[in-house]
């Protein structure tokens, strides 16, 4: 969900069993036949590492199947015979990318939050249900092209359980890990259909029950929608939040919580939240919140670049970067045209006015210096972008993020190691991905830049590891244009 704002709702208009038959007759049927690549002689970056031991020029790694066989230099590690070996000189090999906070029922344009910017006379927002369904097998691929090996999606409708699903039958997808329908402090009932992403819960009882929902389909997460508003009960909503965090933390599930004030995040620390989802917006962190966050071990994710999507789009000054116009869905990139050409009579006035001031939104900077505080203090930071909200396009916009981070004081290699290590915790892999070690899942990025040099020269992508399988993405992107 987004950082601000009471933006939310979902619903499904075509039979699960159908789009899923859809996604899955297109994704090529994983081999059980193990393939040996060798990527030889590249420089292997090491996140969870610092200073030059993160860096190992002349390299050798090894792929047997779908996991990581050996590493090591160059020198010592010759490709077995029959391997596939693919030239990794003047190259930078580094950890598959996750992005920890995604959301599949949204795509990015300016349908898909119609209680934001409600154009539904012009495409009615079944219909862009519809079509994000029926294009869900292309937005796996975009992930895949942008690197992205894993992603975290941190909220939605019971759908959500049936996307994870198809991405781990289908070859040229991220590992998705899913949180159901958000635990909500308000209802938000101007577009609910009949699979609200966000339900709200008026007492503790009523949290309970929304887990025990979830509780059969195993989620990742539960999470909870912490919207505190002028004249609200803080104290009984912290109770609400504390039930719920109970409840999930009794079945082995950790609890999620968008909390995007100091008060409202701090209550949802108290209550027991593993993961913060959002930076703290409004005011300086302070040392009760570190204590909080540190006596946790909680996850922060500063979703910096979100807001500002919104911003820019609904000014009309939105534009597609250089990555976006290389691996976002095309369709998507295509649509974010649209608000040009929309009759101002069909626009709500605020818009209007937005668009003929064409103002360019101030920078996240209470976030920057949150964030820079939050990640000098210890506390693991994760890169997420919040994907599929509008102006924050799935995939690439993570080059966005990361350049924020980079702004925010972050080195390259601190925001690679929350895109990559931190990431796979937030997935729930750290006993796994998130590396490039013998064991490890072969989910790794070739790149033609060095990333500990500039966070954009992580989108300088030559292939992508999934599960050792091989991908090109420009052959990713144009088989879906």
């Amino acid at each position: 969900m987004p950082t601000s704002g009471r933006l939310t709702s979902w619903s499904a208009s075509l039979a699960i069993g159908i789009v899923f038959c859809c996604v899955n007759a297109g994704a090529a049927e994983v081999s059980s036949k193990a393939r040996v690549v060798a990527i030889v002689d590249t420089t292997v970056v090491y996140p969870d590492r610092e200073g030059g031991a993160a860096i190992q020029p002349h390299s050798t790694v090894l792929i047997d199947g779908s996991r990581i066989s050996a590493v090591g230099p160059s020198s010592s590690i010759a490709p077995p015979k029959g391997a596939q070996v693919v030239d990794g000189s003047g190259k930078w090999l580094i950890p598959g990318l996750t992005d920890a906070h995604v959301h599949f029922f949204q795509s990015g344009n300016f349908y898909t939050r119609p209680d934001g910017l409600d154009l539904t006379k012009r495409v009615p927002y079944a219909s862009e249900v519809a079509r994000n369904k029926a294009r869900l097998a292309a937005t796996f691929k975009v992930w895949i092209a942008s690197g992205v090996t894993s992603v975290v999606d941190i909220g939605g409708p019971m759908w959500n359980f049936e996307v994870r699903s198809a991405a781990q039958a289908t070859e040229a997808a991220p590992y998705v890990a899913v949180a159901g329908p958000l635990v909500s402090m308000v209802a938000d009932p101007k577009l609910e259909l009949d699979d609200p992403p966000i339900i709200k819960a008026a007492t503790p009882q009523d949290g309970v029950r929304l887990v025990d929902r979830q509780l059969p389909h195993k989620p990742d997460y539960i999470k909870v929608w912490f919207i505190h508003e002028a004249g609200t009960d803080l104290a009984a909503q912290e109770a609400i939040v504390r039930a719920v965090g109970d409840a999930a933390h009794k079945a082995g599930v950790p609890l999620a919580v968008h909390a995007t004030e100091l008060t409202t995040a701090k209550a949802a620390l108290r209550a027991g939240a593993d993961y913060l989802v959002h930076s703290v917006g409004d005011e300086p962190i302070d040392a009760e919140f570190l204590e909080l966050m540190k006596r946790n071990n909680a996850l922060y994710c500063p979703t910096l670049w979100v807001i500002s999507g919104y911003r820019y789009a609904f000014a009309g000054l939105w534009r597609p970067t250089e990555a976006e116009r290389r691996l976002a869905d095309p369709q998507i990139v295509s649509m974010m045209r649209d608000l040009q050409s929309i009759p101002k009579e069909e626009l709500p006035p605020r818009i209007v006015e937005r668009m003929a001031e064409a103002k360019a939104p101030a920078p996240p900077t209470m976030m920057l210096r949150n964030l820079k505080a939050v990640h000098d203090a210890g506390v693991p930071v994760v890169m997420g972008t919040d994907a599929g909200n509008i102006g924050t396009l799935h995939g690439p916009s993570i080059f966005r993020e990361m350049a924020l981070m980079q702004e925010a004081g972050l080195t390259p290699l601190q925001v690679l190691r929350a895109a990559t290590v931190t990431g796979a915790r937030a997935a729930r892999r750290e006993a796994s991905a998130g590396t490039v070690a013998p064991g490890a899942p072969a989910d790794l990025v070739l790149l033609n830049a060095d990333p500990t040099a500039d966070t954009s020269n992580a989108a300088r992508i030559y292939r992508v590891f999934r599960n050792g399988k091989m991908f090109d993405p420009n052959e990713l992107i144009s088989s879906i244009r």
